[in-house]
């Protein structure tokens, strides 16, 4: 999936697109992720992609522990680095 910085033209978003199962197009430059929910076309930012994942992360915690999660430290494995 895009990154937040990326640009539709940047390469790798490029090259990603064809290997996702839903449509990545131009919007302002930024790549959107294009679905159809209900038989409806919508496209989201990859901000509102992350949004989403998050708030789904935090229901999922609160069914889980059985009370309001009000703070949260989300960490995230940073991509190996090439060998040169």
């Amino acid at each position: 999936m895009p990154s937040l910085a990326s640009r539709y033209t940047d390469s790798t978003v490029q090259r990603d697109k064809r290997l996702l199962p839903f449509e990545i197009v131009d919007k302002d430059t930024k790549p959107y992720i294009e679905v159809d929910i209900k038989g409806e076309r919508k496209s989201f930012a990859p901000e509102e992609i992350s949004a989403m994942v998050l708030t789904k992360m935090k229901e999922v915690a609160e069914a889980f522990l059985g009370k309001e999660i009000g703070n949260a430290v989300v960490t995230v494995p940073g991509a190996p680095q090439a060998v040169k």
